[in-house]
C-alpha cells in the first residue's frame, strides 16, 4: 500500500509546466534526451530545507533546468547541493554550469570521479586499443573515435567535493537519505534512499521501460576489463529489492512500485540474451564485434557510432559471465580476441 506521503501529494498536487510533485517538496524535472532508450533525463529538486537536485542533465538542457526551477522560486545560485548518481554526461553536464552561478557542492562516488571531473574514466586510446581488439574495422573505429570526442562536447567536468560511501547518511531538502552503492551501469554507480518514506532514487540502476546497460569497465593500465559489470549490476539488484521501497524514482521513464517484476523480467532477458550469444559462437563465430553484429543486426542510421559500443559493451559483459560459469574460453589470437566454445569432456 502506498505511504501517506504520497497522499500528501495527491491532496496538495500544483501544476507546474516543467515540473511535478513527486512527494511533499520534491519535484521531477524532465529534461530533453534524444531516443527513446533511455529516453529523457529525470532530475531531481528537493525544496524546504537543503535545496538539493539529484542529477542535472545535459549542459545543454542547462536554460531549461533553469526554467523549471524558476517555477519555484528557485535560481542556481540557490542549490546547495548537487548528487550526482553516476559520471555518465547526460547526469552530471549542467552541474559545473549551477557552480558557477553560485557554489554548490557537487557530490558523487569515488569509483566515477575521473569520468565527472575528466569526462571519460579511462583515455581515448585504451578505449580505441579495447575496440580494436575486439575485431572492430579501421573506418568504424575512427568513427567512434569522433563519437567519443562529440560526446564529450554535452558536458562540462566538474569538480567533485564531496565523496559518498555505501551508507553515507545526507540532507536533501527536509529529507535525510542514506548512499547505496550499486555499481554495474557504471563503477560508481549509487541510488539514494528515503527510509522513512521507503522511497528510492535510483539513477539508471532501474528504468521501468528497458533493460539498463552494464557498460564495460575499462581499466587505464589493463589491457581487458577485470571487472565483471554485469555480475555487480545483478548484485546491485539483489541490494535494492531486499530494501522492498515502495517506489522507485529513475532517472529515465516512469516511476517503479513493483521492484520484483521489474528485476523478474531483467533477469529473464539476461538469460534469454546469454542464449542467443551462445548460439552465435556455437555457430562459429569467433570475432566479438562480428558476435554483436549478429546479436543486433537492425542497429544502424544516425546513431550507429553509439549502438555499435554499447552492442559490443553489452556482448563482452555477457561473456564474461559466460567465461565465469566455464561455457567459452576467451583468447588473444593475432591481436584480436577470440571466443570459442568450452565442451566439456565426456
Amino acid at each position: 500500500m502506498r505511504g501517506s506521503c504520497f497522499g500528501e501529494v495527491e491532496k496538495l498536487k500544483k501544476e507546474y509546466k516543467y515540473s511535478t510533485e513527486i512527494l511533499p517538496d520534491v519535484y521531477s524535472i524532465k529534461l530533453p534526451l534524444s531516443g527513446y532508450k533511455p529516453g529523457p533525463v529525470n532530475a531531481y529538486l528537493f525544496k524546504g530545507g537543503k535545496i538539493t537536485l539529484i542529477d542535472t542533465g545535459m549542459k545543454q538542457t542547462a536554460d531549461l533546468l533553469k526554467k523549471a526551477l524558476g517555477e519555484h522560486g528557485i535560481r542556481f545560485s540557490d542549490i546547495e547541493s548537487i548528487i550526482v548518481t553516476h559520471g555518465h554526461l547526460d547526469h552530471y553536464g549542467a552541474a559545473k554550469k549551477i557552480v558557477k552561478a553560485g557554489g554548490a557542492k557537487v557530490t558523487a562516488h569515488a569509483e566515477d570521479i575521473l569520468a565527472i571531473e575528466k569526462g571519460m574514466e579511462v583515455s581515448l586510446g585504451r578505449y580505441t586499443n579495447f575496440l580494436k581488439l575486439t575485431g572492430v574495422p579501421l573506418p568504424i573505429g575512427i568513427m567512434l573515435g569522433f563519437f567519443f570526442l562529440m560526446f564529450r562536447t554535452m558536458s562540462d567536468n566538474c569538480k567533485v567535493d564531496i565523496v559518498m560511501r555505501d551508507g553515507d547518511e545526507i540532507e536533501l531538502g527536509k529529507y535525510r537519505g542514506k548512499i547505496i552503492e550499486t555499481p554495474g551501469h557504471s563503477k560508481g554507480s549509487v541510488c539514494v534512499f528515503l527510509e522513512k518514506e521507503k522511497v528510492l532514487f535510483c539513477g539508471d540502476t532501474i528504468i521501468e521501460h528497458v533493460t539498463p546497460n552494464a557498460f564495460m569497465m575499462l581499466d587505464e593500465h589493463k589491457r581487458l576489463p577485470v571487472r565483471l559489470s554485469q555480475a555487480e549490476f545483478y548484485e546491485s539488484l539483489a541490494r535494492i529489492r531486499k530494501l522492498s521501497p515502495a517506489m522507485i524514482y529513475s532517472a529515465h521513464g516512469k516511476a517503479v512500485s513493483d521492484i520484483d517484476k521489474i528485476i523478474d523480467g531483467y533477469e529473464k532477458a539476461f538469460a534469454e540474451r546469454q542464449g542467443k550469444i551462445m548460439s552465435i559462437i556455437r555457430s562459429g563465430e569467433k570475432n566479438v564485434y562480428r558476435i554483436a553484429r549478429s546479436l543486433f543486426p537492425e542497429i544502424g542510421g544516425t546513431k550507429l557510432p553509439l549502438e555499435i559500443f554499447l552492442s559490443i559493451s553489452e556482448v563482452y559483459t555477457n561473456i564474461q559471465i559466460l567465461q565465469r560459469e566455464g561455457k567459452i574460453s576467451l583468447n588473444i589470437v593475432k591481436g584480436l580476441l577470440e571466443v570459442t566454445e568450452r565442451v566439456k569432456e565426456k
